[in-house]
């Protein structure tokens, strides 16, 4: 059976279905960079912009098709109330399983197919969506957890040691034992674990769960 995309609410999970699957998606990514010449420095990376081009058609139903694209065209509307901040509501463009995550950041409506009273039968979206970031997400962007230091174990190491010297933060030393295959830290450093070289991620001061940053 022909699986159908859609686009999903995430706040409410509410489910919009296309009418027919798109013929084609368009994926952009930006690396921002600073300087010129030999002086040129990584700032960080603009993650996915989603574009993709619908197709809706209610000729044969002599029904208007703006009962179907209006669903869509909502989603650019900023959420109603005071309590929180107003913006337009996240989405999911889902197809086959979750795609792509972001607000809709431009629509263009083309209706090319009218009845004879004028209502419109036929029309084609083009939707841009912008990718929405968990604060995680936002930091691998900024290649935060790319900064990598090196450190090479001696006999009076202890874990949460290297994590205080290196991190400053004797809590990370899960980070550390993760990041490096450390399966039995109590124990560690063991004598083969002497001279070897752990890798340390530089977290930026940020505290995370190690097993996400493996």
């Amino acid at each position: 059976m022909l699986e159908m995309a859609k686009i999903v609410v995430q706040k409410t999970g509410e489910e919009i279905p296309v009418m027919y699957n798109p013929t084609e998606l368009s994926l952009n990514k930006t690396v921002q960079l600073k300087g010129q010449g030999s002086n040129v420095q990584f700032q960080r990376v603009d993650d996915d912009d989603l574009t993709v081009s619908l197709f809706f058609d209610t000729y044969e139903k002599q029904s208007d098709v703006r009962a179907l694209t209006n669903r869509i065209a909502a989603l650019t509307q900023p959420t109603i109330g005071t309590a929180e901040r107003r913006e337009p509501p996240v989405v999911v463009f889902t197809w086959a399983g979750p795609l792509f995550v972001g607000m809709i950041s431009k629509l263009d409506q083309k209706f090319t197919m009218f009845l004879s009273s004028g209502v419109p039968v036929r029309a084609e979206l083009s939707v841009t969506l912008k990718s929405v970031l968990t604060p995680e997400e936002d930091l691998r962007a900024q290649g935060y957890f790319n900064c990598r230091r090196l450190w090479q174990v001696t006999e009076n190491d202890r874990l949460y040691l290297i994590a205080q010297r290196t991190l400053g933060d004797p809590g990370q030393w899960r980070l550390i034992a993760e990041t490096n295959g450390i399966d039995d830290p109590l124990n560690f450093p063991r004598r083969q674990d002497i001279g070897r070289t752990l890798v340390i991620i530089d977290t930026h001061g940020e505290s995370f769960n190690g097993a996400a940053y493996v």
